[in-house]
C-alpha cells in the first residue's frame, strides 16, 4: 500500500470510533421508543380503542370515522381518543427515524471496520520503520502532529455528523412546507367554493402528511441540537421541541367546521415552518464553513507530518 492510500485510510478510520459511540447510544435510544409504543398500546386496549384500526389508519381517517363533518363539537373522551391517537403516531414516528439511522450508521461502520486489519498491520509496519530511524526532537514532534491529526480527524467526523443531521431536517422542513402548501390551497379553495366531502377530504389529507413531517422533524431537531452540542455550537436556534400535539387539537377539535379559521391556521404554521427552514440553512452555513477550516488544519497538519517523514527518508 502506498503512502497516499494509507493516509487516505487512516483518515476514515479515525472516525470509527465516534461512529461506534454514536451507534451504542442510539441502540438505547431506540430500547426507549420501543417501550414507549407499547406502553401507549397497552394504554388504548385499556381505553377500549381499536389498536389495529391505530396502527394502520391515518389521523384524519380517524378523525372523520369518530366525528361527523356537520357536528358542532366532540365530546371530551372522543377527544382524548384522538389525542391519544397522535400521541401513538409520534412515538411510532420516533421509533422509525431511530431506526432508519441505526442501519445507516450500522453500514457505514461495516465499510469501515472491513478495512481496519489491514491498514493496522501496514501502519504497524510503517511507524515501527519510521521511529526506528527518528530520534530526539523530530520523533517527539511527530508523535505530537500525530495526535493533534487524530484530534482533527475526530473533529471533522462529528462535524460532518452534525451536517448530516441537519441536511436530513432541512429536507424534511421541505416536505413539511410542500404539505401545508398543498393543505392551503384546498383551505381556500373550500372556503370558496364549498368543495364538499372531496376538497375536505383532500385539505386534511394534506394536513395529514405535514402532521407526519413535523413529528419526524422533532425527532430530527433533537437529534441535531445533541449533534451541535458536541462540537460545540449554540443550539439555540431552536425550540426544544415542536409541539404538534397541542397544535393540532387545537387545529382539528375547535376549528374543523369554521373553513377560514383553518386557512388561517395552515398560514400560521407555514410561517412556521419557513422561519424554521431559514434557521436550519444558517446552521448549515456555520457547518460548512467549520467543515472547510477543520479540513485545512489536517490538510496543513498532513504536510508537516510528510515533511518529517520525507526527511527521514529522502529517498523516497
Amino acid at each position: 500500500m502506498d503512502k497516499k492510500s494509507l493516509l487516505e485510510l487512516k483518515n476514515k478510520l479515525a472516525g470509527l470510533p465516534v461512529l461506534q459511540e454514536r451507534l451504542q447510544k442510539l441502540k438505547g435510544l431506540i430500547n426507549e421508543a420501543d417501550d414507549q409504543v407499547v406502553s401507549l398500546l397497552k394504554k388504548y386496549e385499556a381505553e377500549s380503542l381499536d389498536v389495529e384500526k391505530i396502527q394502520k389508519d391515518s389521523l384524519s381517517t380517524t378523525i372523520l370515522k369518530l366525528v361527523g363533518k356537520y357536528e358542532d363539537r366532540v365530546d371530551k373522551e372522543t377527544q382524548e381518543m384522538l389525542q391519544a391517537k397522535m400521541e401513538y403516531d409520534a412515538a411510532v414516528h420516533r421509533m422509525e427515524e431511530l431506526k432508519k439511522e441505526r442501519g445507516e450508521l450500522s453500514n457505514r461502520i461495516a465499510d469501515l471496520t472491513r478495512d481496519k486489519r489491514t491498514f493496522e498491520d501496514e501502519l504497524q509496519r510503517r511507524e515501527e520503520l519510521i521511529k526506528s530511524r527518528i530520534t530526539g526532537e523530530a520523533s517527539e514532534e511527530y508523535r505530537k502532529l500525530e495526535a493533534h491529526q487524530d484530534y482533527l480527524l475526530k473533529q471533522l467526523t462529528e462535524t460532518q455528523e452534525a451536517l448530516r443531521a441537519a441536511t436530513k431536517a432541512l429536507d424534511t422542513a421541505r416536505r413539511a412546507k410542500e404539505s401545508l402548501d398543498s393543505a392551503e390551497n384546498w383551505a381556500t379553495y373550500d372556503m370558496w367554493f364549498k368543495s364538499g366531502i372531496i376538497g375536505h377530504l383532500a385539505k386534511y389529507d394534506h394536513i395529514d402528511s405535514a402532521q407526519s413531517y413535523f413529528d419526524a422533524l422533532s425527532s430530527q431537531i433533537r437529534d441535531l441540537q445533541k449533534e451541535l452540542k458536541d462540537i460545540n455550537l449554540s443550539a439555540d436556534f431552536f425550540p426544544s421541541q415542536i409541539d404538534s400535539s397541542t397544535r393540532a387539537i387545537d387545529f382539528w377539535f375547535d376549528n374543523i367546521f369554521t373553513d377560514m379559521r383553518v386557512r388561517d391556521q395552515i398560514r400560521g404554521n407555514q410561517e412556521q415552518i419557513r422561519s424554521l427552514h431559514g434557521k436550519i440553512n444558517s446552521v448549515i452555513g456555520k457547518l460548512e464553513g467549520l467543515k472547510s477550516s477543520i479540513s485545512g488544519q489536517i490538510r496543513d497538519n498532513e504536510r508537516k507530518m510528510n515533511e518529517l517523514i520525507i526527511n527521514v527518508f529522502p529517498g523516497n
